[in-house]
C-alpha cells in the first residue's frame, strides 16, 4: 500500500484530540476534510483508532500505540528535512532545542544566546528541562532535540563536548552550626535534601555516597535545584550541589554558606551530547563551535571566581 506522509499531521491530531472537531479546528482543516483523513488513515491500518464511548471518543490499543510513536517520528522527519549541507548563520531561523537541568541553563543560556546572537540574530534556543523521562529514553531521546548537558554516566558512546569538571559542596543555612570541612558523621547525623536531576531518583553525589557505603537521610527530594535554598534556609538540613550552583546560591540567599565535606568525590563532570546523526548537520557543526565557546567562558569565569575567593 502507498504510503501518505501528509497523512502524518492530521493522525498525530487526531490522535491527540480524539475528536474530529477538534482536530481539524487544530490543523485549520474543514471537519469534511478531517473525517476523510480519518477515513483514509482507517484504511490504511486496517484499525478503527477512534472509538465513540458515550459523548467522547477513547483510541483502540493501536490508536495507543501510535499516539507514543507519532510524535517522535515526527520531530525525526522535521529535524531531516531541516538539515542543510551549507549553512549562514547570519540569514538562518532554526530553532536549536538544548535540554538541561535548571541550574546548567541559567548558567549557560545567557553566555550561549549572547555569542550566538552576534553571528545568528534570528537563530531561536528552547531550553526544556532534563528530565527523568528524557534520560530514560538515552540514546534515541538525542535524536528530536539537538543536546542535552548532562554529567558523564547518564549518557553513554555518544558524541560530546566536557564543561570544566565541578567539585561538590555541601550547602547548608549559615546558623546550623556545621563547621566549615565536617567529617561524614557530622554531616549523616543531619537530615538532607536531595536533587533529582536524573534517573533512579538518585543524583551523581548520592551515588558515590551509596558506592562508599553512606546512605544519608534524605527529607526533601526536588528535580529543581532552585528550589533547594528554601529547603535548606532556617533548617538544620544539608544539600550536597555542585560548587558553581552553590554560589550561585549564596548570591541570592546570604543566609546558606557552603561547606566541604570530607569526602574524596568525583567532581560533577558535565558534557554537551548529542546524537552521533547529528554530525553532518551543517547547522549543528556550527552549534557545536558556539558550545564550544561558552564551555571556554564558564572555564575563564570559573577560575576567576575561584581566584576572588582565595584572595579574600
Amino acid at each position: 500500500m502507498a504510503i501518505d506522509y501528509n497523512l502524518l499531521r492530521p493522525l498525530r491530531v487526531l490522535l491527540e484530540e480524539r475528536s474530529v472537531t477538534r482536530a481539524a479546528e487544530r490543523l485549520h482543516m474543514s471537519q469534511p476534510a478531517m473525517s476523510t483523513a480519518l477515513s483514509r488513515l482507517r484504511a490504511h491500518y486496517d484499525d478503527e483508532l477512534l472509538l465513540r464511548r458515550g459523548n467522547h471518543h477513547v483510541l483502540t490499543p493501536l490508536g495507543e500505540r501510535l499516539l507514543s510513536a507519532v510524535p517522535r517520528l515526527i520531530a525525526e522527519a522535521e529535524q531531516l528535512f531541516s538539515l542543510q549541507s551549507r549553512f549562514d548563520p547570519a540569514t538562518s531561523t532554526r530553532t536549536f532545542t538544548i535540554a538541561a537541568v535548571d541550574y546548567v541553563t541559567a548558567l549557560i543560556a545567557p553566555i550561549l544566546t549572547r555569542i550566538a546572537q552576534r553571528q545568528a540574530p534570528n537563530v531561536r534556543f528552547d531550553f526544556p528541562a532534563a528530565d527523568g523521562r528524557l534520560v530514560q529514553s538515552m540514546p534515541d531521546g538525542l535524536r528530536t532535540i539537538d543536546g542535552v548537558i548532562l554529567p558523564h554516566g547518564y549518557v553513554e558512546e555518544q558524541p560530546h563536548i566536557d564543561f570544566e569538571p565541578e567539585p561538590w559542596v555541601c550547602l547548608v543555612d549559615s546558623l546550623s552550626g556545621v563547621p566549615v570541612r565536617p567529617s561524614v558523621d557530622e554531616l549523616l547525623t543531619r537530615p538532607w535534601v536531595q536533587t533529582l536531576p536524573a534517573r533512579e531518583g538518585m543524583s551523581p553525589a548520592r551515588q558515590q555516597l551509596r558506592f562508599r557505603g553512606i546512605d544519608p537521610s534524605v527529607v526533601a527530594a526536588t528535580p529543581h535545584f532552585f528550589v533547594v535554598p528554601a529547603l535548606i534556609l532556617g533548617t538544620d538540613r544539608v544539600a550536597m550541589v555542585p560548587e558553581g550552583f552553590a554560589r550561585m546560591a549564596i548570591h541570592s540567599h546570604p543566609g546558606l554558606r557552603m561547606v566541604v565535606p570530607s569526602l574524596d568525590l568525583d567532581p560533577v563532570r558535565d558534557a554537551f551530547w548529542w546524537h552521533q546523526d547529528h554530525e553532518l548537520d551543517a547547522e549543528h557543526i556550527w552549534l557545536r563551535g558556539v558550545v564550544k565557546r561558552v564551555s571556554a567562558e564558564v572555564t575563564r569565569s570559573s577560575d576567576s571566581e575561584n581566584t576572588r575567593h582565595r584572595l579574600l
